[in-house]
């Protein structure tokens, strides 16, 4: 599977929500440039990817991860911030 793990850059949004990107805006993985965690209620999440091309695509609803508290888990992703 697609998976990155390394440096990035960390924005804090309002309510616990945050996305991820490359610094440089490259992709973080296929053609994926920004992923954005919006926290709908406690525990709860939408998470989206914005692609290089400008296409903004739901990923699916998440939930916080008990195991480990920086990751937020949905059907088929995960999306981790340290």
């Amino acid at each position: 599977p697609d998976r990155y793990s390394g440096p990035c850059v960390f924005r804090a949004k309002d309510n616990g929500s945050f996305a991820v990107s490359m610094r440089d805006q490259t992709p973080i993985y296929a053609e994926v440039a920004i992923i954005s965690v919006f926290v709908t209620e406690p525990g709860k999440a939408e998470v989206r990817g914005l692609t290089t091309f400008g296409n903004n695509s739901r990923w699916g609803p998440a939930a916080r991860s008990e195991e480990d508290k920086a990751c937020w888990v949905g059907a088929d992703f995960s999306v981790c911030a340290y």
